[in-house]
């Protein structure tokens, strides 16, 4: 599309036509790359960042699976994540990736088959009879006394049956309904009236069911080695937002416009090490 700008100079009364190239964009713009920063409970061990649930988990390639069902519902392929570990009292960065794909939980299964952090078997496990939310506890209790409420120890889906991981260690309500369904307290109130899974025919397959998170595979990295502080991070990337809510909890964080900048601290931490390892041979 073109258009004409009219420039007045001066006193001259001279005018001037410009043609001016005005580029038409799309009527629909695609939605731009999100960033995230994440902060999960870690440890130490053999001098790497694991997560306590292996979750997420470094391997390569890198998933996620088990935490922040919401934000893993919502993350969109190409969005980058941040990974941050508590370890103790510290706060240090554990790696990054781009989401490379979202599988159901099945095919999650199929591919891999040995992580922690795909919390389904086939095999029936056994588990402590927990309850995460003490009030859905409190109103299964009151229906249907001490009873055992089997359809929380496992689902059906395309004939098949699948059980909680005997890995995971997840209350009874908070494995399946929670991190696969994402079932809210009202859903779950219904099952609890019914004593029964009222999604137990549902394919998990299906696209809303697609929240187990796999990386880029050429788009990620484990930086554990580099030892960086959230105090760097804050520093080179001028991010204030707290990590901690008031009363102590560690929300998702959007990362999108410091994401930049994170990855220059990152190059110039290789460099130093590269430095200091040159200088030591």
């Amino acid at each position: 599309m073109f258009g004409w700008i009219v420039r007045f100079f001066g006193k001259s009364g001279v005018y001037i036509n410009e043609l001016a190239v005005i580029l038409s964009r799309p009527k629909k713009y695609p939605s731009m790359k999100k960033a995230f920063l994440i902060i999960f409970h870690g440890q130490i061990e053999n001098g790497r960042i694991i997560d306590i649930g292996d979750d997420p988990c470094f391997d390569s390639i890198p998933s996620w699976g088990i935490c922040r069902p919401t934000t893993r519902r919502a993350v969109k392929k190409g969005d980058t994540l941040i990974f941050i570990s508590k370890v103790d009292n510290n706060y240090l960065l554990k790696g990054w990736f781009d989401v490379g794909e979202k599988l159901d939980y099945i095919s999650a299964l199929q591919r891999f088959p040995n992580r922690q952090n795909v919390i389904i078997t086939t095999i029936p496990s056994t588990h402590q009879i927990k309850w995460r939310y003490k009030k859905l506890q409190k109103s299964y209790r009151k229906r249907h006394d001490q009873a055992l409420p089997e359809f929380l120890f496992y689902f059906d889906s395309d004939n098949v049956r699948y059980y909680h991981s005997q890995t995971d260690d997840h209350e009874i309500d908070n494995w399946k309904c929670r991190r696969i369904f994402l079932c809210k307290s009202k859903q779950f109130e219904r099952c609890i009236e019914e004593n029964s899974c009222l999604i137990k025919d549902t394919s998990i397959r299906l696209v809303c069911y697609e929240n187990y998170i796999v990386a880029d595979l050429n788009k990620w990295e484990d930086l554990d080695y580099l030892k960086i502080t959230i105090e760097e991070i804050k520093k080179a990337t001028n991010f204030e937002t707290p990590i901690k809510t008031p009363k102590g909890q560690h929300n998702v964080l959007r990362f999108d416009k410091y994401s930049d900048d994170f990855f220059r601290l990152i190059e110039l931490k290789k460099k130093q090490i590269a430095q200091t390892t040159n200088n030591d041979a």
